[in-house]
């Protein structure tokens, strides 16, 4: 015989949402710095670690100098880059989009359940 539980779970897990706009605000700041960056300057030190054990480095090389070059509006070239740059870029805006939305949700869900 199956067996359910009558127990109901949560529909929504009441987190603090002040952590939706701290995750947000760092890709924001990162994608800022990307920006900013020269992908023309020579590739003196990189933070992946791949690139220090490896001579191609890994898959997602080049995706930082793709990203700052569609910031310059250079689309050849940041597809020479790297071709994932447009969907990655893509998927981080979607993200902190729905970080901002889902802080707002939560915000007005609290306010609403503790008054």
């Amino acid at each position: 015989m199956l067996r359910t539980s009558l127990k109901k779970e949560p529909v929504l897990k009441i987190t603090n949402p002040q952590w939706y706009l701290t995750e947000a605000f760092c890709w924001f700041i990162g994608l800022v710095l990307l920006a900013f960056l020269n992908p023309t300057a020579p590739h003196v030190f990189s933070l992946c670690p791949f690139s220090w054990v490896f001579e191609n480095g890994c898959p997602g090389c080049g995706l930082g100098h793709a990203i700052a070059f569609l910031y310059r509006g250079q689309w050849h070239a940041s597809w020479e880059a790297h071709p994932l740059a447009v969907p990655a870029l893509l998927l981080l805006a979607g993200r902190q989009y729905r970080l901002i939305k889902n802080y707002f949700n939560l915000r007005a869900f609290n306010n609403q359940h503790t008054n």
